[in-house]
């Protein structure tokens, strides 16, 4: 079994994430004040955990994408928060398994691109050139072992 993780995460998914976090404490924050005799703990909590999200929303590195490859599945999971999902595709159904560099504000960087059930995958954003092409390489090895199984 080998792994690879990575720190840097899909925005969409994170950004999906933290305006739902974003809803609950400001309906939480609405529900305090809407009460008559609300002591500090509440209030402060309620701004603590404000300030916390705030944070998180600027931290650029948040969430982590990890793949494992097992003889016969690639697991692919991805973390945000405590937010977790997680993909399993058996390798004998993965095809066309390839680097791609990225365009736009991270030109030169890489990501990894294979195709299962007739649809195009994504995942390791923001990978070196070298990082992208060891995954491929690994990747290809355990299909072709796969396959012959």
């Amino acid at each position: 079994m080998i792994t690879f993780s990575f720190t840097k995460h899909r925005r969409g998914l994170r950004i999906a994430v933290h305006a739902a976090i974003l809803i609950v404490w400001a309906v939480v924050g609405a529900a305090l004040l809407a009460l008559d005799d609300v002591g500090a703990l509440p209030i402060a909590l309620w701004a603590l955990s404000g300030a916390a999200l705030l944070w998180n929303v600027g931290r650029r590195d948040a969430g982590r994408e990890t793949l494992t490859l097992t003889p016969a599945l690639l697991v692919v999971r991805r973390d945000v928060g405590p937010l977790r999902i997680q993909r399993r595709f058996e390798l004998y159904r993965v095809a066309s398994v390839r680097a791609v560099r990225l365009s736009g504000l991270l030109g030169g960087r890489h990501r990894v691109e294979f195709r299962y059930d007739g649809r195009t995958r994504r995942v390791g954003r923001g990978l070196s050139s070298r990082e992208a092409d060891c995954i491929v390489g690994l990747l290809r090895r355990a299909i072709h072992t796969a396959s012959e199984a």
